[in-house]
C-alpha cells in the first residue's frame, strides 16, 4: 500500500507559512499539532518508529543513547545585551582545555553554516511535523515553543513534554522559542562540534538547532537551558527538580540528576513536577512552584509496576520509547540493558494517575536533594542547615550513571552545580542568590538524600532500595520526621545531621556505617569523599566562606 496523507492539510490556514520564516521550503505536507494517531500512522510508515505490545510508539537512537554532552553550544555574540549585561558578564562558559564542556561558545559563521544545512534537509525530508505549545504555567514563566521536525515520533515526544495549547491559544500563537531539529543532519570535522551531534542556542534570534542525534532528551533540555537562563535574571529561581504535594497540603522540592531517582520519588504523593520547575519566591500562595512541562521523561532500566507503578502504568499507547529491549513480538523487557541502561519513556502529566492537574503549588516546606553516591558513605538522609543546602546546591555531587550520557559505563563520582549544571548557563551567583533568599522568606528547611549505594565497592553491592527512599521522601514531605536534636547524630566527616529513626525505614539503614565492615575502611573513604567536595567547592567562584566551610 502506498504512502497516504496523514490528515487533510487544507484544515491549516498555510502550512508551508509556519516555516516559511526559517528558510524551509517543504517537498512535502506541512502538519501541525497533529494529533496520537495521525502521529503513530506516520512514524510507523515512516520508518521512523514501531509499535511496542505494550502501545507505546519505539524509536532506535543509538549510537547516541544520552545526551551529547561535549556537544551543546551558545552562539558568541558580543553585541548582544540583557539588561545591560553582555554574555561574557552572565554565562559561566566552559574551557574544553580544562575539560569543562558545559555552556561553550561557538562561531556564528559555523552556526550559520549548520542552520543552513537543517533547514536545507527539513526542505527536501518530504513531510514537516510542527508542534506549538509552551514551557512554563505562569503568566511570568511561559514561553512560547515551537518545534519543526521531519520525524513525526519526535513531534509525538514534544506533544507528550511540553504543554498543549488550546484551539483558541493555537489561533493566535506566536513563536517566542523555535528549535529546528533533523537528527540526519550532522556536523562535520570542520565544525568543531565535538563529535556528529550539535545541539547550538542562538540567544539573540530565539532558535536552537539539533541534529546528529535522535536522543529526546536533547529537545527537553534545550528549552530548560532556554528557561534557565531568561527566568533567573528576572528573579524566578528555577531548578533540575521534581516536586510533589502531600495529603495535607505541604509541597516537597526534589532536585537531582539524572538517574538519582527524580522522576519516581516525585511521583509520590500528588506529583506537580517530576524534572524542571519554576520557583517564584514572590508569586501567588498556591503557584510559587510550578512545572515548566507538559508530561514526564522517565528512565525504564529494571522498571516494576510493585516499586514504580506511576511509571509503569504510564507506558501505553500514547507514549514515546527510546532504546528499550523488545523482542520478535514487541513485548518489552526492562531489565534487559544490551542496548543502553538509559531506555526512556515519555508521556504527558495526565497519564499519572495521582498528578496534580494544576501543575501547582504552594510554597516548599522542604527541599530534598538527591544523591547516587558511588563512594557508599553518605546517608540515605541527612538534615543541612542552611549554609549546608547551600553547599550541596553549589557542588551537585552525584555518580554518573551508565548510559545517561555517552561513553559512560560505569558509576563515576561528579560534581554538577545546581544538579544540572549542563542546563544552569547563567554564572552560580544567580542561582545560589535566588535559593537563599527562598530558604529565607518561606524557612525552607533543606536534606541530603542519598538514593545510591552503602558499603564498601564491590560486587553485589546494591542500591537503597527504591521503597525505602520512597518512605523517606513521604516522611519528610508530610512533616513526620521527628525533628528534635535527640532523633539525630552529627557526622563530623560531612558536617551532616543524620536521624535515627524516620517512620516506614529500618533504623540500621539510616547509618551508613553499619554498611562496613571495617571502621577504619569507612573513615577513610569518607574522609576522601569529604576532600574531593571541598576540592569542587573550591573551584566555583564567589562562594561565601561559611559555605565552603559546612561541608
Amino acid at each position: 500500500m502506498g504512502k497516504q496523507p496523514i490528515e487533510d492539510a487544507s484544515r491549516f490556514k498555510d502550512g508551508r507559512a509556519l516555516v516559511a520564516e526559517y528558510d524551509i521550503r517543504p517537498s512535502g505536507l506541512v502538519y501541525r499539532n497533529l494529533g496520537v494517531d495521525a502521529l503513530y500512522q506516520a512514524a510507523v510508515q515512516r520508518r521512523q518508529a514501531e509499535v511496542l505490545a505494550n502501545g507505546a510508539l519505539l524509536q532506535d537512537t543509538t549510537p547516541n543513547v544520552g545526551r551529547a554532552a561535549k556537544s551543546s553550544f551558545y552562539v558568541r555574540d558580543p553585541e548582544l545585551r540583557f539588561d545591560g549585561k553582555g554574555l561574557d558578564d552572565l554565562i559561566a562558559w566552559g574551557d574544553p582545555a580544562a575539560n569543562q564542556y558545559d555552556n561553550l561558545p561557538i562561531d556564528p559563521a559555523v552556526y550559520q553554516r549548520l542552520r543552513r544545512r537543517v533547514t536545507q534537509h527539513l526542505s527536501s525530508a518530504g513531510d514537516v511535523y510542527v508542534f506549538d505549545g509552551f514551557s512554563g504555567r505562569t503568566d511570568r514563566s511561559r514561553l512560547n515553543v515551537r518545534v519543526v521536525t521531519d520525524r513525526a515520533a519526535s513531534a509525538l515526544f514534544a506533544r507528550n513534554i511540553f504543554l498543549r495549547p488550546s484551539a483558541a491559544e493555537l489561533m493566535d500563537f506566536e513563536p517566542g522559542w523555535t528549535i529546528l531539529h533533523a537528527p540526519d543532519v550532522e556536523a562535520e570535522p570542520a565544525d568543531g562540534t565535538n563529535g556528529k551531534p550539535f545541539i547550538i542556542t542562538d540567544l539573540a534570534g530565539r532558535t536552537t538547532i539539533i541534529g546528529g542525534t535522535r536522543y529526546h532528551g536533547q529537545i527537553k533540555k534545550s528549552i530548560f537551558c532556554v528557561q534557565n537562563f531568561r527566568l533567573p535574571l528576572e528573579g524566578v529561581l528555577t531548578m533540575h527538580a521534581g516536586a510533589s504535594e502531600g495529603k495535607g497540603g505541604a509541597t516537597a522540592i526534589h532536585a537531582g540528576l539524572s538517574g538519582t531517582g527524580k522522576t519516581t520519588l516525585s511521583n509520590t504523593g500528588y506529583p506537580v513536577a517530576d524534572d524542571q520547575i519554576v520557583v517564584e519566591i514572590d508569586g501567588d500562595a498556591d503557584a510559587i512552584v510550578s512545572n515548566m512541562e507538559g508530561g514526564q521523561y522517565a528512565k525504564t532500566e529494571s522498571l516494576r509496576r510493585d516499586k514504580e507503578p506511576e511509571t509503569y502504568d504510564a507506558i501505553k499507547y500514547g507514549t514515546t520509547a527510546e532504546n528499550i529491549w523488545r523482542d520478535a513480538n514487541g513485548e518489552v523487557d526492562y531489565d534487559n540493558a544490551s542496548i543502553t541502561a538509559n531506555g526512556r519513556v515519555g508521556y504527558p502529566l495526565d497519564f499519572v494517575q495521582s498528578a496534580k492537574p494544576s501543575g501547582m503549588a504552594g510554597a516548599p516546606a522542604n527541599i530534598t536533594f538527591l544523591t547516587a553516591d558511588g563512594f557508599g558513605v553518605l546517608p540515605p538522609l541527612a538534615r543541612l542547615t542552611v549554609e549546608g543546602g547551600m553547599f550541596h546546591f553549589a557542588c551537585g555531587f552525584t555518580s554518573k550513571m551508565p548510559g545517561t550520557e555517552k561513553g559512560i559505563t560505569e558509576p563515576v563520582p561528579t560534581f554538577s552545580s545546581f544538579f544540572g549544571k549542563p542546563f544552569m548557563p547563567l554564572k552560580p551567583a544567580y542561582y545560589m542568590n535566588l535559593l537563599a533568599k527562598l530558604i529565607a522568606k518561606h524557612g525552607t528547611q533543606v536534606w541530603l538524600v542519598n538514593t545510591g549505594w552503602l558499603g564498601p565497592n564491590r560486587p553485589g553491592r546494591g542500591r537503597v532500595d527504591i521503597l525505602a527512599s520512597k518512605a523517606i521522601i513521604n516522611a519528610v514531605r508530610d512533616g513526620r520526621v521527628d525533628l528534635d536534636d535527640s532523633n539525630f547524630w552529627y557526622d563530623p566527616i560531612f558536617k551532616l545531621h543524620v536521624p535515627k529513626s524516620v517512620p516506614g525505614v529500618d533504623d540500621a539503614l539510616l547509618d551508613p556505617r553499619n554498611a562496613w565492615d571495617d571502621a577504619a575502611a569507612y573513615r577513610e573513604t569518607a574522609n576522601k569523599l569529604a576532600g574531593i567536595f571541598q576540592d569542587a567547592i573550591g573551584k566555583l567562584p564567589e562562594v561565601p566562606q561559611a559555605v565552603i566551610d559546612a561541608g
